[in-house]
């Protein structure tokens, strides 16, 4: 898999090779952070994104649906200010039925026009169910592309705060190319609006963007998402954390061995750090040793063992599947050096076991090392790709340089502040003989 993206935000350049783990180094403000966003947006937006276009169908039905009903009917003292939830409901199934599968509009409007306690006699059906045909119709005009390009642009815009093209150039086209065995996701933003969006394959997996271990603490605050705004990634996180996957028994106990197979080594390792697990009391709670007595709520755990609690949160509730992305955006800035250790172990496990495709950015020589010597250990170094983010001088934007070949370009730029402090430490010894 290879991510090609041209003018993006602060990124004027950029070929990342996405096969097993992808390391980003580099700088403060060098579109590190954004090349996995990028990656994290396509695959959630284009998974099932027949599914999200026959949603926003029947979201926009249904919206047109309550305002048409109150204004078409008010003699028949019609109205959902104040109701309960029944009607709204009732107008929601009358709208999907219309979308999915409206060939006969007189039959279902009658039918939900009369669960919803409206009755008409034959004069006032010619003029409100025509309405509502009329209002299936503006619907159907609308294409398959144009509406997918709306649904690149909600879902680029709100993790990019509507600011996707080029922040140096900015009437220079946005381009993004996924490539995956030779065909194309080929989406272009003009003025931070996807103009042309173009498919040659469909994505059936997912993706999740780990860059903040206090996401956790979000499973016990229930109206979060309702009184602030939250990215698209942080949702889709707390879902898949609150998410346990229901399936028959047979296929429970088959799947569970497998799972339990792959995990043996991860979690032996994990278990140093956390041998505990969440579970789901009137609020969630981590359970350190099996004991009812030593459960903590989980917003209580400490910064650095949130980091692990929520990869093997997700872990245990199956919501990853084989060649998922995982995004960890610099993972190891909570954490004590020998943690991120075990972190870096635990990353090159999971890669191994369940061949995801995993990017990492990060500041630090110490973690990016351990991913380095562990990929060795466990014989997935040609499963790896380093990658030197940077701005050239005198240009305008972040490019990025395939280093897999010579790992020093990152050390050194790593390493230079470390030697910047052993030089000072050296100045001030010297003051001091000097006294």
């Amino acid at each position: 898999m290879e991510l090609k993206v041209r003018n993006f935000a602060k990124i004027a350049e950029a070929d990342i090779i996405v096969d097993g783990i992808t390391v980003i180094a580099g700088n403060n403000n060098t579109g590190k952070s954004t090349i996995g966003k990028i990656l994290d947006v396509i695959f959630n937006t284009t998974n099932n994104i027949s599914a999200k276009m026959n949603k926003a169908r029947i979201d926009s039905l249904n919206d047109m649906l309550q305002k048409e009903l109150e204004q078409i009917l008010v003699k028949e003292n019609f109205h959902l200010v104040g109701e309960t939830d029944t009607k709204r409901i009732i107008i929601r199934s009358m709208a999907s039925e219309l979308v999915e599968g409206g060939k006969e509009i007189e039959k279902i409007c009658r039918k939900y026009l009369e669960e919803l306690g409206i009755s008409l006699d034959e004069s006032e059906e010619r003029q409100v169910i025509p309405k509502i045909d009329g209002l299936l119709a503006e619907i159907e005009q609308i294409s398959e592309e144009n509406l997918s390009q709306a649904i690149y642009t909600q879902y680029f815009g709100d993790v990019f705060h509507k600011q996707i093209n080029s922040l140096y150039q900015r009437d220079k086209e946005a381009d993004i190319i996924l490539s995956i065995k030779g065909k194309d996701i080929h989406l272009t933003f003009e003025k931070d609006t996807c103009t042309r969006s173009m498919r040659e394959l469909a994505i059936s997996n997912t993706s999740i963007y780990i860059d903040d271990p206090f996401v956790l603490d979000e499973l016990n605050n229930v109206f979060s998402f309702l009184t602030v705004e939250e990215s698209i990634h942080k949702k889709n996180i707390v879902e898949k954390l609150r998410e346990k996957k229901e399936k028959a028994v047979e296929e429970k106990v088959l799947s569970e061995l497998l799972m339990n197979k792959r995990l043996e080594d991860i979690m032996e390792v994990m278990n140093h750090v956390v041998s505990g697990k969440v579970l789901k009391r009137q609020r969630y709670m981590y359970q350190i040793d099996g004991n009812i007595s030593t459960e903590l709520d989980v917003s209580s755990l400490s910064t650095g063992l949130k980091a692990f609690v929520i990869i093997k949160q997700l872990l245990l509730n199956g919501v990853l599947n084989e060649k998922d992305v995982i995004v960890l955006d610099e993972p190891e800035i909570h954490l004590h050096p020998e943690w991120q250790l075990i972190y870096a172990e635990i990353i090159v496990l999971l890669q191994k076991k369940f061949n995801f495709h995993i990017i990492v950015t990060t500041h630090s020589s110490h973690f990016m090392e351990a991913l380095e010597l562990y990929s060795k250990k466990y014989d997935i170094e040609e499963r790896c790709n380093y990658y030197l983010a940077y701005n050239k001088e005198n240009e305008k934007g972040a490019y990025f340089e395939n280093v897999t070949q010579n790992l020093s370009k990152i050390y050194k730029q790593l390493v230079d502040p470390t030697l910047l402090l052993s030089r000072l430490r050296e100045e001030l010894e010297n003051k001091d003989d000097e006294l």
